[in-house]
């Protein structure tokens, strides 16, 4: 995968202590992070919509489940799910 924007990968240092250090003005903007798209187990690279067809049960684990808090969102939105403050079985 060389040359995939997500890989890591090392970045000059100036000598000059003052000169802050990071990747600098050519690194993407973009985030990697696809919330509509999981990307971990069995289901990696479906789409929450694709696994709300084939087992919907298995979102609403998720989205109760601390690995799916960047998903919760997204679950939400395709399952219809309107989150109260007070539902204490999120």
């Amino acid at each position: 995968m060389a040359g995939h924007p997500d890989d890591s990968q090392a970045f000059p240092v100036d000598q000059d202590p003052l000169q802050p250090v990071g990747p600098g003005p050519e690194a993407p903007l973009t985030a990697s992070f696809d919330p509509t798209r999981l990307d971990f187990g069995h289901y990696a690279g479906s789409t929450i919509e694709e696994i709300a067809r084939v087992d919907p049960d298995y979102l609403q684990w998720l989205e109760r489940h601390p690995s799916g808090v960047r998903y919760r969102g997204e679950i939400h939105r395709v399952l219809g799910v309107v989150p109260y403050s007070t539902d204490w079985r999120r």
